[in-house]
């Protein structure tokens, strides 16, 4: 929970312009992200730019900062 604020932040930042999704890692919906994107421990967050190719992977507490850098490094990838 700790990051939820700065998550919220974020999508409220970006709205329209990223999509954010959460994966649920009891789900068995969830498995396949989770192989492809190499989940390794809660909270991970991963940011994939528009062609598909991973920016970053993320795993613990981030900042607001590193994570808002991520996206704009994605964003410009268009």
């Amino acid at each position: 929970m700790a990051m939820k604020p700065v998550v919220n932040r974020l999508e409220e930042e970006y709205r329209g312009r990223v999509d954010f999704q959460a994966l649920n890692i009891d789900e068995a919906s969830s498995k396949e992200a989770m192989t492809k994107y190499r989940f390794v421990g809660q909270p991970q967050f991963v940011v994939v730019a528009p062609n598909g190719e991973v920016i970053a992977s993320r795993n613990g507490i981030q900042t607001y900062d590193r994570l808002k850098a991520d996206i704009e490094t994605a964003l410009a990838k268009r």
